[in-house]
């Protein structure tokens, strides 16, 4: 299980000691930024950052970029899409697809873009243990008027840190559901519908199954989502507020350049 993407992964690292608030905080920085990047230089800016954290987390960097894989596909359609729809004057002619310049520098942005979001996001789930992200979310959201919406932060932060767990979980089950079709003697190469079918449907159902096991157990021990208490409350440490004003100084550097 813990050689699952976004699974968390013990260590005495700086990025495991953080509070979980500071690094929630790092990623939706990270997050906001990377979505204001327009150059690729800028992008490998980022990509340096992140290779420079994954070093100072002590993990290996396989695994992390294991995160990618499940998102593969979709990150390689959107950058096929953009490196032949868009732009007007073609390279080359390949067939009846004419890929850009244009097309090529907007795709492999993207591609970046996205792949960084994950790859950041990876970083935050392998040095956080779910419990703590669930306690970082809801002090965040514990200021806002959420009761207007009818809802709490210990609600928002109870759904947000169910689907973090169950993700590993989910790509675990894929995984394991695919390999018994090919032990059954499935080729998913003959056909794709016929393959996505069988992998897609019993891996709803054993989603659905586990969600209902998760909620049964929850009401059975009366879960409610009002105020709760945590058996280590959190509290900023000197490292936290170094961290905070240099990414504060990070940011305020990318908006000005």
């Amino acid at each position: 299980m813990q050689n699952t993407p976004f699974n968390y992964l013990p260590g005495t690292s700086f990025l495991h000691s953080l509070d979980p608030r500071t690094k929630l905080l790092g990623v939706m920085l990270f997050s906001l930024l990377l979505f204001r990047e327009e150059g690729l230089v800028g992008m490998g800016g980022f990509a340096g950052l992140f290779l420079l954290l994954a070093l100072g987390s002590k993990l290996r960097l396989g695994f992390l970029l294991r995160s990618l894989k499940p998102l593969a596909f979709f990150i390689g359609f959107i950058f096929c899409m953009q490196l032949f729809m868009s732009g007007d004057k073609a390279s080359f002619s390949l067939s009846s697809f004419r890929p850009t310049l244009e097309g090529l520098k907007l795709g492999s942005l993207l591609s970046l873009r996205f792949s960084l979001l994950l790859l950041y996001t990876s970083l935050l789930t392998a040095t956080t243990l779910p419990s703590q992200i669930t306690n970082g979310i809801e002090r965040l959201l514990r200021p806002l008027p959420l009761k207007i919406f009818g809802v709490s932060s210990f609600e928002l932060a109870s759904m947000m840190n169910l689907s973090i767990r169950f993700l590993p979980t989910f790509l675990e089950n894929a995984t394991t559901i695919r390999e018994a079709q090919l032990a059954r003697g499935l080729d998913f190469k003959c056909g794709f519908f016929k393959g996505a079918t069988a992998l897609a449907l019993p891996l709803l159902k054993k989603s659905l199954r586990s969600a209902e096991e998760v909620a049964l157990a929850m009401e059975s021990r009366c879960y409610q989502g009002t105020y709760r208490t945590s058996l280590q409350e959190l509290k900023f440490q000197k490292a936290d507020w170094i961290s905070l004003f240099l990414l504060g100084v990070f940011a305020a550097l990318t908006f000005l350049a």
